[in-house]
């Protein structure tokens, strides 16, 4: 591992195959934003069947982008930890997703953050090279790159995970208001230290919450920023910091 030393490092990741992915992806290449775009191959986050042409429109939009990055987020949104075959559902998604991109897909996403110790070493020896989860990770590296965790989620939908950030984080008491300030002011701290301001939420659910023009915000923040280096998730376990 090479450490982070100052590094200042952003990367942004996105669950479920949702056409709202399409809109994503042009909001992040207007701020030059990288993301991480994790993709069930078959059926979505409430079971539902997935219109094929429609995975492929969006694994493609990904996947002609220099700046984009397909992950996996097994076939059918599986919560791993008590499916019948986890493993079938791990290797299979990146086969798949990989034979529609033409791409190494080597990051992988844990549907609803459910893994253990079998899930880890199942991803792990299919290839991935790392695994994210939906805990808060902080701004540092992980010691387990298959347990790695986030800086926040784009969403104010968890009051226990809100009050973990403020508590864990040392940012203001404000930042318990809403996600637009966390996400500022976790961005303020990473220019003062260093470290991964890494943000997740799901497109779905920034349309469902109509929160496009406050994501749009906090995306033009942490955007042409001097020093700033702005990567996939997959990138920063690849090439720059293991």
């Amino acid at each position: 591992m090479k450490g982070l030393g100052k590094k200042i490092i952003v990367t942004t990741s996105w669950d479920d195959n949702s056409y709202e992915n399409l809109k994503m992806i042009r909001l992040l290449d207007k701020f030059g934003i990288c993301g991480t775009f994790y993709i069930n191959s078959k059926t979505d986050n409430m079971g539902r069947s997935l219109n094929q042409n429609r995975i492929k429109e969006v694994v493609f939009e990904v996947a002609r982008s220099s700046r984009h990055e397909v992950g996996s987020h097994t076939v059918n949104h599986a919560i791993l930890t008590k499916c019948k075959n986890p493993q079938e559902e791990i290797e299979r998604s990146k086969y798949e997703l990989e034979k529609l991109t033409g791409r190494d897909v080597i990051s992988f996403c844990y549907p609803n953050g459910a893994y253990d110790d079998n899930i880890k070493d199942i991803v792990k020896d299919a290839g991935y090279q790392s695994a994210r989860t939906c805990d808060y990770g902080g701004i540092g590296l992980p010691k387990d790159p298959y347990e790695w965790g986030i800086t926040l989620h784009a969403s104010n939908g968890s009051p226990r995970t809100t009050f973990k950030i403020w508590w864990q984080s040392g940012i203001s008491f404000r930042s318990l208001l809403d996600w637009e300030i966390r996400a500022k002011l976790l961005f303020d701290l990473v220019l003062e230290k260093g470290g991964i301001w890494h943000l997740w939420g799901h497109s779905w659910e920034i349309e469902l919450h109509k929160d496009w023009d406050k994501l749009a915000r906090v995306l033009q923040y942490v955007s042409d920023r001097k020093g700033v280096l702005h990567v996939t998730n997959g990138e920063i376990f690849k090439n720059v910091c293991y």
